[in-house]
């Protein structure tokens, strides 16, 4: 009995893990549906064309690439050519290939001006350039530009026009990152992303300041920019961290000022130093 019982399990299993192993074939997509690879003829170009979206859903990247570069290679006038030059970018951006993609993207626009993907595409760029800006800020700036140059007053404008200010910022260009801040003040004055900006600016100039010499009427402009914000935001998210800049820049300025007395003492002006 127990030998029989053996055998029926062991069956089970065998049965289990064939139908594991039949399914391991199939790939899922929201345009193709569900795929099997292996029954597809890649001669016929719409079975190749979901063959390369098997591979991009089975995470073989560079062959989705190569794929779809194939296909439109092959099929220069066919209907798959949009599909094909959308699903290239988007590879690339799986593949972590973000410069890649935007280039992709930007080759789609340039083919097929007024595409109904226009939007989509648009959006997949600005993620593109979101994702650069982790490793490689400033050459996320074009990407930020170049969407903005498409559709100056679109809905992605004024967040491209703020990623360009924080992608300086991360890099460390404070003074082009507080011209990008206010140029959204004054592009996109109504913008969600105002009060940030109008924060953000005096706080490229701090920083600026802190990597120098540091002058006494810019970290007064500094100071001044944050009392603006807290006068137009006194409830605003930053209000605090504003008023923590605030005390800093005072700080500064009164380091600032007490070595300048410090020198004068050395050169026995006592006068100067006093004032």
């Amino acid at each position: 009995m127990r030998h029989k019982i053996f055998l029926l399990m062991f069956w089970i299993v065998l049965c289990w893990v064939s139908i594991q192993d039949a399914y391991a074939k199939w790939v899922w997509n929201k345009e193709s549906g569900w795929v099997d690879p292996l029954t597809l003829n890649p001669g016929i170009p719409d079975q190749r064309y979901k063959l390369a979206l098997a591979m991009a859903m089975d995470r073989k990247y560079d062959s989705a690439v190569k794929e779809f570069q194939a296909l439109l290679k092959r099929y220069p006038k066919s209907d798959l050519v949009e599909p094909c030059m959308f699903n290239i970018g988007h590879a690339y951006f799986l593949a972590g290939k973000h410069k890649k993609a935007f280039n992709a993207y930007e080759r789609l626009l340039e083919r097929f001006p007024g595409t109904r993907l226009t939007g989509l595409v648009m959006e997949k760029e600005f993620q593109a350039g979101v994702a650069l800006m982790e490793l490689k800020p400033l050459s996320s700036v074009d990407i930020f530009e170049k969407i903005i140059e498409h559709n100056p007053m679109g809905p992605l404008a004024p967040d491209c026009q703020v990623k360009m200010g924080d992608a300086y910022f991360q890099a460390q260009e404070y003074e082009d990152a507080a011209d990008a801040y206010r140029k959204l003040l004054e592009t996109y004055p109504k913008s969600e992303w105002a009060p940030y900006a109008q924060y953000r600016i005096p706080l490229s100039r701090l920083n600026v300041e802190l990597r120098r010499e540091r002058d006494i009427g810019k970290l007064q402009k500094a100071r001044e920019g944050f009392e603006e914000y807290i006068a137009n935001y006194p409830e605003g998210p930053l209000t605090q961290e504003a008023k923590k800049n605030i005390h800093e820049v005072e700080e500064l300025m009164a380091q600032r000022e007490y070595q300048t007395a410090e020198f004068y003492l050395r050169k026995k002006n006592l006068q100067a130093a006093i004032v």
